[in-house]
């Protein structure tokens, strides 16, 4: 970034304390690494000159994308952990093998779009992951342009890959109890309770006894597991509007009796021989289950779908599966659920048909009758 301030006069046109003093015009420019280097000048053209000139920017020497995507990951500091960690790998495996060794103001608008077609056909990232890595890279780009580092990003119209459309297809009741039965045993009771909740694994695997109320039917989620060892590591929601107060019916309150009167460490609800379901030990007993039932799906997730779809199926409102899901609104679970939700056209010919009915004795062509 470059500037050019007048030292004699403000943009009100009154006059500053050095007005008639010393050299005018104080031109301002920034380094290879963002530092602003200042000079003064007498004349305004040899000012804006000396600003604009890129061959003479100190000594700085010029800061590569690999650096300074180093410090922009540093700073990411209001992410949450795993975020963090998908931030660094994202970096390290994509972004870096693209453009690192580029400096930062010589990255072209072509070179960027040619890295996300390498993303996409070279690297075979998912399309999804492909607008990730690109939304990182120009989040670096974004900040370096208020650093000073770069004039301006080159992260402008970049075509990127669509996303597929493929859509969820959420496993039945019968496939559900399949599940439970064929899981290992000291899993079965999470496919129950999920599968009746809808709870995100880290919202399961975060539940503790004093979050269970037995007597009134309801389970309180206002935090969840986002450690990966045996013993629970609490922090926030994914998102604010996941902070919810769940409803539980007498059949799921029976399977959580036992496990909330006999507590794991923490108060943990889920626990096996004192610890509780870390993320890999749970994602390696559903991918075990899998080799038996291939169908199942990803993961513990899977049962959330299975949760959404019961509901919608049997016409429940959008917006109170929204909220039940801790969705931000019914927006996001019907771009995710819609297909499930039950084809209405009948119901809205009965609603409609035969309201209006044509009389025989009166026509339209008749001025004297419609009057």
């Amino acid at each position: 970034m470059s500037r050019v301030v007048d030292l004699w006069m403000r943009k009100d046109k009154s006059r500053t304390a050095r007005y008639g003093k010393g050299k005018r015009w104080q031109a301002i420019r920034t380094n290879g690494r963002g530092a602003e280097e200042k000079k003064s000048f007498d004349l305004k053209d040899e000012a804006i000159e000396w600003a604009h000139d890129k061959s003479k920017r100190g000594a700085a020497d010029p800061i590569s994308v690999t650096e300074y995507a180093a410090q922009w990951e540093a700073r990411q500091i209001h992410q949450r952990k795993s975020s963090r960690d998908t931030i660094a790998s994202t970096v390290r495996l994509s972004i870096v093998p693209a453009l690192g060794d580029k400096v930062m103001d010589e990255v072209t608008r072509a070179e960027v779009q040619d890295a996300v077609l390498a993303w996409s056909q070279d690297y075979k990232l998912a399309p999804s992951t492909v607008r990730r890595t690109y939304s990182y890279l120009s989040g670096i780009f974004t900040e370096a342009a208020l650093d000073g580092v770069v004039e301006k990003s080159p992260c402008v119209k970049i075509r990127l890959p669509p996303l597929s459309s493929e859509r969820i297809v959420p496993l039945t009741v019968e496939q559900v109890q399949t599940i439970a039965d064929t899981i290992l045993p000291r899993y079965r009771e999470v496919v129950l309770v999920v599968a009746a909740t809808g709870l995100r694994p880290g919202e399961w695997r975060g539940l503790t006894a004093d979050r269970v109320d037995l007597k009134n039917g309801f389970i309180t989620v206002d935090r969840q597991n986002r450690g990966d060892s045996p013993m629970p590591t609490f922090g926030p929601l994914k998102t604010p509007f996941s902070r919810r107060v769940l409803s539980v019916g007498p059949a799921t309150l029976e399977v959580l009796r036992p496990l909330v009167e006999n507590p794991g460490p923490e108060g943990l609800v889920f626990h096996y021989g004192g610890e509780g379901f870390s993320r890999n030990r749970a994602s390696g007993v559903w991918s075990r289950m899998r080799t038996k039932l291939p169908w199942a799906g990803p993961g513990f997730h899977q049962l959330r779908h299975h949760h959404a779809s019961v509901l919608l199926s049997q016409g429940a409102s959008v917006v109170a599966v929204a909220r039940r899901l801790g969705h931000k609104d019914g927006t996001e679970t019907l771009q995710t659920y819609a297909h499930v939700m039950p084809e209405d056209d009948s119901m809205l010919v009965g609603l409609s048909d035969g309201l209006i009915k044509l009389n025989r004795h009166k026509t339209a062509t008749d001025p004297a009758k419609v009057a």
